[in-house]
């Protein structure tokens, strides 16, 4: 359900003719409650047949019974008509003014990272948002809060995705043709980068599993407990790690590769990944065998 944070749900209720059914489509907006599928059918219902063709149709399931959306859809339907789209109707601009109104008294870059997110598709990953973005994941926090606070976007799994499928339609319409076309290039490029550095071990040095002791020692390597001794400032760095990265930073320091990192912790080797790539960053380092050397010795073991 959306969730409008500076506007009051009736604001974006149309008064019907059925005042039963206007009042009802406000109480449950109120309640944050979906519409069953006879208050659907009434609401959209109208005597020119429009709501009867498949496109329309397509919409309004599109919006899951959320009372709002479809108070908006089925207004900005008589208003503005039907407008064809690229393998489906356009969302009528109503809709598309809701959402921007959800939005409204949310920090600025809120807008910003949900169009980003919708050119990616109707689910994203953390770390595209970052690449496209060009922000970490501390700084989209107070955007991400936000967009989840408002009911546009929810967690499914280590993704994010729009709860509403008629949401994510209404941003990607919302955007000028030009720009969501050069967001979409950036988006092929950053997939094909990505797509490149996973098929490529020797170009992703957080995929290189380090050394085991054992065998360290039968070639002659320093051991990593010996590496950190020369690295006075190790303490500070551990402290500095969240309790994820550590448990992953023990796990490298044990020889582990990302895909048994990933079992241990339960992430995805992806999201193991993210975190690798995020601490040699901040770290200023390229390999698994610099970043054990950030480990203590006791946290090793």
């Amino acid at each position: 359900m959306l969730r409008p944070a500076d506007i009051h749900v009736h604001d974006c209720v149309v008064a019907y003719e059925d005042e039963q059914l206007s009042q009802m489509v406000g109480t449950l907006a109120d309640a944050g409650r979906p519409l069953s599928g006879e208050a659907v059918g009434r609401l959209v219902a109208d005597p020119s047949g429009v709501v009867a063709e498949p496109a329309v149709r397509l919409l309004v399931a599109a919006a899951q019974g959320d009372p709002l959306l479809l108070a908006a859809l089925r207004e900005g339907i008589r208003v503005e008509g039907v407008t064809d789209g690229p393998g489906r109707a356009r969302t009528p601009r109503r809709v598309q003014e809701l959402v921007r109104a959800t939005l409204r008294g949310a920090p600025t870059g809120s807008w910003q990272l949900l169009r980003v997110a919708a050119v990616l598709g109707r689910s994203c990953q953390l770390a595209e948002l970052a690449g496209m973005t060009g922000r970490n994941t501390a700084q989209m926090l107070p955007d991400l809060d936000a967009l989840l606070d408002a009911g546009l976007l929810d967690w499914v799994g280590d993704d994010l995705a729009f709860r509403h499928e008629l949401v994510w339609w209404a941003v990607l319409d919302a955007l000028p043709p030009a720009v969501r076309q050069a967001l979409r290039a950036d988006r092929d490029r950053l997939r094909l980068r990505r797509a490149v550095a996973g098929a490529s071990r020797a170009a992703d040095p957080s995929a290189e599993p380090v050394v085991p002791a054992d065998l360290r020692r039968r070639i002659g390597l320093r051991s990593a407990p010996a590496a950190r001794e020369h690295r006075p400032d190790a303490g500070g760095a551990w402290e500095s790690f969240s309790g994820v990265e550590r448990a992953i930073a023990r796990l490298v320091a044990e020889g582990m590769t990302n895909r048994q990192i990933a079992t241990r912790v339960r992430l995805s080797p992806h999201t193991v990944n993210y975190h690798l790539r995020g601490l040699f960053r901040r770290l200023g380092i390229s390999s698994r065998a610099e970043l054990v050397r950030h480990v203590p010795v006791s946290s090793a073991a």
